[in-house]
């Protein structure tokens, strides 16, 4: 059976979490030092974590989820909440010339590649709060991978070419879906009650 409603969470917990990628992502193009082959493993890096990140979250959960059943509603608000103001507040704090990063080493790519991840590990913990079953989990992953694939992609081309997107305008925007998605959960708790 197909929820248009948490068809709808899962794109947008997917825009919002892709963000940090398409923000840094937009850097590194900035340096016009980006072939297609660099191009490809940047983004293809980014969304691997951003979809691997959630599982291992949803999975660490799953491991403690006769404890954490009962306030489950309330740590995905929570940490929603504080990522969301979190990702809101580096936008306001964005300076360009601070996140310029040598992207032709592997190893700067996939430390990039976690550090823009850690978020969606702290949302793949909160999917008990969704109350997503195992199905709908994984297909929110592969939703998240994709989005963050194409926005990637989206974003070193938008650095090279032009600078109409500001970085920190994406941060700030991510930041409010996230928030917006956990006052959601915590209202969904309620009403369920």
């Amino acid at each position: 059976m197909f929820d248009i409603e948490f068809f709808i969470q899962a794109i947008i917990l997917g825009v919002a979490l892709s963000m940090d990628c398409f923000t840094v992502s937009i850097t590194c193009g900035l340096q016009k030092t980006m072939s297609k082959r660099r191009t490809l493993l940047l983004a293809f890096c980014f969304a691997f974590f951003q979809g691997f990140m959630p599982l291992l979250g949803s999975v660490f959960t799953s491991l403690l989820y006769d404890f954490i059943e009962t306030i489950s509603s309330w740590i995905s608000f929570t940490l929603l909440f504080i990522i969301g103001v979190k990702m809101i507040m580096d936008g306001r704090n964005f300076k360009l010339r601070e996140k310029v990063f040598d992207v032709s080493s592997f190893k700067v790519i996939i430390l990039l590649s976690i550090a823009t991840s850690i978020d969606a590990l702290v949302i793949g913990i909160s999917f008990s709060g969704m109350n997503w079953v195992v199905g709908e989990q994984l297909l929110s992953i592969f939703i998240i991978f994709f989005i963050t694939l194409i926005m990637s992609l989206i974003g070193v081309r938008m650095g090279e070419k032009i600078h109409f997107i500001k970085p920190r305008f994406a941060l700030i925007f991510g930041g409010f879906l996230l928030i917006l998605i956990g006052v959601k959960t915590i209202l969904q708790y309620y009403l369920q009650s």
